[in-house]
């Protein structure tokens, strides 16, 4: 990939998950620019062409999820990554209708890993708008061969063959992205037996104390569903 298309656009109110994201991206040869707010992301957008944007669910003002609407809506080629510190099913299924590519948790388990996570949203975009291309490729042909009787022939025997190609690459991209809904519903599933597990110590704890703290203990526990 180019340099254009490696460069990375962080969102999150935080300055220091931004530094730190930014030196993880750095240390993987991805330059990146941050951004605190959707509306100051909005503005980067239109200045530079970003390969990926990993933005918080939650910010001031405009919503992670509506900067990422903006994103599906008028910057196809850009990758998107959402990241939050609570996640639900309900928030997800909105991310990934809004265009999300993955979806990552905080605290992240690591830096790098979430590199990797975002290299691979590159990546499976890229997948994405290559079949795009090769579709509407496919299109003109059939257009062509349709005007061109007299050749028809030929340019049937180069449609089948373009047609294998885009199969193949169809498949590529489906055989990818079930990969990645699959490790998602795994997160989600881990995610789940640790709040089961949380909420089971908060009770088991609210029981040996009393007063302030047990009530405290109990409604943390409820909190967790």
């Amino acid at each position: 990939m180019s340099d254009v298309q490696d460069l990375v656009l962080l969102v999150d109110d935080e300055k220091t998950i931004l530094d730190v994201l930014s030196m993880g991206f750095k240390r993987a040869g991805l330059p990146t620019k941050t951004a605190l707010t959707a509306e100051d992301a909005i503005v980067l957008l239109e200045q530079h062409t970003f390969g990926a944007v990993v933005t918080d669910k939650n910010l001031p003002g405009k919503s992670g999820l509506e900067l990422l609407k903006l994103i599906n809506e008028k910057y196809e080629n850009t990758a998107r990554v959402v990241i939050t510190g609570f996640v639900n099913t309900e928030s997800v299924l909105e991310a990934m209708r809004l265009g999300a590519d993955d979806y990552l948790l905080k605290p992240f388990e690591s830096i790098m890993l979430v590199v990797e996570r975002v290299k691979q949203a590159m990546k499976h975009r890229a997948v994405q708008m290559e079949r795009s291309a090769l579709a509407k490729a496919l299109r003109e042909m059939e257009r062509n061969l349709r005007r061109s009787e007299s050749t028809a022939f030929q340019k049937g025997t180069e449609l089948d063959l373009f047609q294998n190609v885009v199969e193949l690459r169809i498949e590529d991209a489906t055989a990818e992205l079930t990969a990645r809904v699959s490790a998602l519903e795994a997160a989600l599933e881990v995610e789940k037996e640790r709040r089961v597990t949380l909420k089971r110590l908060l009770t088991e704890l609210s029981e040996k104390t009393d007063g302030d703290l047990a009530r405290r203990l109990l409604a943390e526990a409820e909190i967790l569903g």
